[in-house]
C-alpha cells in the first residue's frame, strides 16, 4: 500500500507530474498519484495519466467527471455540495487518498513546478522533528519573510488578516521537538498573495526569488500563534483529513479558513504546523484578478473575526474528528459574538454546512 499520495486538480494535461514521478523514483518513494479533472479538463489527460503510470511504475488514478460522479454515489450530500469547475473538487482526491490508506497526503496545484530534491521526503509529516518554534509579539507570523522578494517588498500570505499586517512583528524562536501534522511548502516565482496585492502591483508583480532558509530546518508555529496555509504544495497527516474541508461556498478562502480550523485543533492536541521546504516554483495559470478579488472580499473582511471566534471555542476532544465536531457545534454561538451582518452570517453558514457534510462523510466510512 502506498504511504504517500500526491493529489492535484487540473484543467490541463498535468505534464509536470512526470518530474514529480522521476524525483520520487530517484529517492525511493512509491507514491499514489491522484488527478482530479473537471468539465474543462482535456480528454487526453486520461491517456497521459495512463502512460505516466506505465512508465513510472506508480499507481496513477485519473478521475474524470464521470468517474467522480460514480465515486461520489456513496456520498450523495458531498456530491451535491461540490460544484463543477471549482478547485474544491480537490476534496474528492483527498478523500480517495484517505480511503486508499495513505498516511501522508500532499496537495499540489497544476502550476507548481518542483524545485527541492526529494520532494516527498521533504514533505514528511510522519515523524517528529527538531524545528525553530516561532512565536511573535503580535500573535501572528508572516511566513513570507522566509522568502526574498525581487523588489525587497514585505508581502503576506493570501488570507493573512489586513489588521495584523504590522511592520513591528518581532519573532521569538527556540529549538523544540515538534510533531508536525501539516507541512506547508513555500513557493518561488509568483507567490500565493491575495488579489488586492496583485492588482496594486499589476505593472511590476511581486516576485519571490529566493528561499532564505535553504539548508536549515523548517519553522514551526507556536501554540496560540496564527498564520494561514494554503492547499498547494502542502502535506497533511492522514488522521487530520476528517478535520480539513475546502468549502466551495466561501470563495478563495476555502483553504485559508480550513487551515485556521486545523491549526486551532492542532494547538489543542499539542501538534504543529510547519513551513518551509520543499519549495516549488509557481508559474501561475491565467487569472482574472478582479474576479479573484470578488471571491476574496468577504474573507478579507471576516478573517480576523473568524479566528477570534475559533479562539473562543474551548476544545475537549482527544482527536481531530472529535474536535472538528466540537468546532461545528460551537461555531454558531462563537461567531455570533463577533457581530456579523446578515450577509456575513450567511457566508459563515455556508462554510459550516460543508463542514457538517464532510464530518458526516467520514462518519459513514
Amino acid at each position: 500500500m502506498e504511504k504517500t499520495a500526491i493529489v492535484t486538480t487540473t484543467i490541463y494535461v498535468p505534464k509536470l507530474l512526470s518530474d514529480y514521478a522521476k524525483d520520487a523514483k530517484v529517492h525511493g518513494h512509491d507514491p499514489l498519484f491522484v488527478v482530479i479533472g473537471d468539465k474543462k479538463t482535456p480528454p487526453e489527460t486520461a491517456d497521459f495519466c495512463k502512460k505516466l503510470g506505465k512508465h513510472s511504475g506508480f499507481r496513477v488514478e485519473y478521475f474524470s467527471p464521470e468517474r467522480q460522479n460514480e465515486y461520489l454515489r456513496k456520498f450523495p450530500a458531498l456530491k451535491e455540495h461540490l460544484p463543477w469547475n471549482s478547485i474544491q473538487r480537490r476534496n474528492v482526491g483527498v478523500l480517495f487518498a484517505y480511503e486508499a490508506g495513505c498516511e501522508t497526503i500532499i496537495t499540489i496545484d497544476d502550476d507548481n513546478f518542483r524545485v527541492t530534491k526529494d520532494f516527498i521526503g521533504a514533505h514528511n509529516v510522519a515523524e517528529e522533528r527538531i524545528c525553530d518554534l516561532v512565536s511573535t509579539s503580535t500573535k501572528w507570523v508572516n511566513v513570507c519573510t522566509l522568502l526574498k522578494e525581487k523588489h525587497d517588498r514585505i508581502f503576506y500570505h493570501r488570507g493573512f488578516p489586513l489588521e495584523k499586517r504590522l511592520p513591528k512583528e518581532t519573532w521569538k524562536t527556540k529549538r523544540a521537538k515538534v510533531r508536525p501534522v501539516v507541512n506547508a511548502g513555500l513557493w518561488l516565482g509568483d507567490p500565493d498573495v491575495d488579489a488586492m496585492e496583485r492588482l496594486y502591483h499589476l505593472a511590476d508583480p511581486t516576485d519571490a526569488t529566493l528561499y532564505n532558509r535553504r539548508g536549515k530546518t523548517n519553522i514551526a508555529i507556536a501554540k496560540g500563534t496564527w498564520t494561514p496555509f494554503n492547499s498547494q504544495n502542502t502535506s497533511i497527516r492522514r488522521f487530520c483529513v476528517p478535520a480539513y474541508f475546502l468549502s466551495p461556498l466561501i470563495g478563495r478562502y476555502d483553504d485559508i479558513w480550513a487551515s485556521y480550523v486545523l491549526k486551532h485543533i492542532a494547538d489543542h492536541l499539542g501538534d504543529s504546523v510547519v513551513f518551509g521546504e520543499p519549495i516549488v516554483r509557481q508559474e501561475r495559470n491565467p487569472h482574472n484578478y478582479w474576479k479573484d478579488l470578488d471571491q476574496e472580499r468577504h474573507g478579507h473582511a471576516l478573517t480576523l473575526r473568524f479566528v477570534n471566534a475559533l479562539s473562543m471555542i474551548k476544545l475537549k476532544g482527544n482527536g481531530y474528528t472529535a474536535c472538528y465536531s466540537e468546532v461545528i457545534d460551537a461555531l454558531p454561538t462563537a461567531i455570533a459574538a463577533q457581530k456579523l451582518s446578515d450577509a456575513e452570517m450567511n457566508f459563515v453558514d455556508g462554510l459550516r454546512k460543508g463542514m457538517c457534510i464532510w464530518h458526516e462523510t467520514f462518519a459513514a466510512l
